[in-house]
């Protein structure tokens, strides 16, 4: 296969990934218990497909369908920016493209061989991606978020941390759950080289 085929494959699957998750976002809203938070808060299915880009294409392309999917998703309305009124740039690097961007390198762990991959591995990647995107996010509450007053105080910290890890840790079990089972159930067409 030339380089030129492949790389429209690739293309393809990344728009494909990118258009599913911006989809999932939406549906994200009519599912109960997953957006019952307030200021922006939710479980987010949209990184499923974010996740499984990084397992079907590599880490560099997984990341590269996350900035895709961002930048559509805000030029569609999908996605509404909110600017932080203290460190505004921080807040938008640490609420929006940090979190986005990080699940695609969810597979940097995963060990592709001729007969399976190790789905332990796969986890750690999602764990230790979730937990990088958790941290982003406390640290944009904690610094951009708050009353002036407030920044970086113990208070803020405790609040960030609780806010953010309630609903970080249901969409990092969710993904834990059902990941293996999609790249189960997809395995087979994800290990073809493209």
């Amino acid at each position: 296969m030339s380089n030129m085929s492949r790389t429209t494959r690739i293309m393809v699957f990344v728009a494909l990934y990118a258009a599913l998750a911006i989809v999932l976002d939406f549906v994200k809203d009519f599912i109960p218990f997953t957006s019952i938070w307030a200021n922006g808060g939710s479980i987010d299915i949209s990184l499923i497909p974010m996740v499984f880009a990084s397992i079907h294409l590599g880490v560099k392309w997984g990341i590269v369908t996350g900035l895709i999917q961002f930048v559509a998703s805000v030029a569609i309305g999908a996605t509404r920016l909110y600017f932080a009124p203290y460190s505004p740039i921080l807040g938008f690097v640490c609420d929006y493209l940090i979190p986005v961007v990080i699940m695609g390198a969810a597979s940097f762990f995963m060990k592709k061989t001729d007969d399976k991959t190790d789905i332990i591995q796969l986890e750690i990647g999602i764990v230790i991606c979730m937990a990088v995107r958790i941290l982003c996010q406390v640290i944009s509450g904690v610094y951009c978020w708050v009353d002036a007053s407030d920044i970086g105080t113990a208070a803020a910290w405790a609040f960030s941390v609780q806010y953010n890890l309630s609903y970080g840790i249901p969409t990092l079990v969710m993904l834990v759950i059902v990941m293996p089972i999609l790249y189960k159930a997809f395995e087979k067409k994800v290990d073809k080289p493209l």
